[in-house]
């Protein structure tokens, strides 16, 4: 799957913290993507993480045709303890026709900023205006998959729901597809140790089926440890498509569809 000089044509990448690429690799790796991604018919999905980052984000990328915005709060302290007013600020952000979708948005037992009850809370609030709104739901889910499972069953009916950097096993992944989730890995599943992701990608069903890289994070190998930007997503992309029995044109196919039809 390469262009006529030889180059391997942008690819989907439905998460990837545009923002964090800038700031760590400066505005040419931004002005690479435009290069790249201009005119392709693919497209990037840049997640909120802050309650107030989607004014700066859209100022910066809303202009690229290939970007897709969405607005979200990560499970930090700060936001758990506030949830109220930072919950109402982000409702202005989601309410803006250039946002489509609430996210990230979630559960994290590892990094623990709050307990499961409050995490949940604001998780709670974020899944109300995705309702509210009719607009997909972007989940972060670390150590918490039972919880995260009972709380996006009910909705996922009624709105998009993805797992985002899904991070679990074939069983989890087999029961998010069955609620109605869209599964997406990034470049970990390249890792020496990432047995049952690979075994969790290779069974989602392909109308569940999404790839990121989470830019700048989990650059996949050779490159782990690196910062990475959309550009690295081929790698993520070839060994997908070997996991699934699949060409990668066809997986390519897959993916943007999916993509699609939850960010137009």
């Amino acid at each position: 799957m390469h262009d006529a000089d030889g180059r391997q044509p942008a690819l989907t990448d439905t998460h990837a913290h545009l923002s964090y690429v800038s700031e760590r690799l400066g505005q040419r790796a931004i002005d690479d993507l435009a290069a790249a991604y201009g005119g392709s018919g693919a497209i990037v999905l840049d997640p909120g993480v802050d309650y107030d980052d989607y004014p700066s984000r859209k100022a910066a990328f809303g202009g690229l045709g290939f970007v897709r915005l969405a607005a979200g709060i990560w499970p930090d302290a700060e936001s758990i303890v506030d949830l109220e007013a930072r919950v109402a600020s982000l409702e202005e952000s989601v309410r803006d026709p250039g946002c489509v979708a609430v996210g990230e948005c979630g559960l994290d037992y590892h990094w623990m900023h709050g307990d499961e009850g409050a995490q949940a809370a604001l998780f709670s609030a974020q899944i109300e205006l995705a309702v509210r709104y009719g607009k997909p739901l972007i989940v972060h889910s670390r150590d918490a998959h039972r919880d995260t499972l009972a709380i996006v069953r009910p909705v996922a009916s009624s709105i998009p729901v993805i797992i985002h950097c899904f991070g679990y096993d074939e069983a989890a992944a087999l029961e998010y597809a069955a609620a109605g989730c869209y599964v997406s890995f990034a470049g970990n599943l390249s890792y020496k140790k990432s047995g049952a992701l690979r075994a969790a990608c290779a069974a989602v069903p392909a109308g569940r089926l999404l790839l990121e890289t989470d830019s700048p994070y989990m650059c996949p190998e050779p490159r782990r440890g690196k910062d990475a930007t959309p550009l690295d997503i081929g790698r993520t992309y070839a060994l997908a498509a070997e996991l699934r029995g699949v060409g990668l044109d066809a997986l390519a196919e897959t993916v943007a569809r999916n993509a699609t039809i939850l960010f137009g």
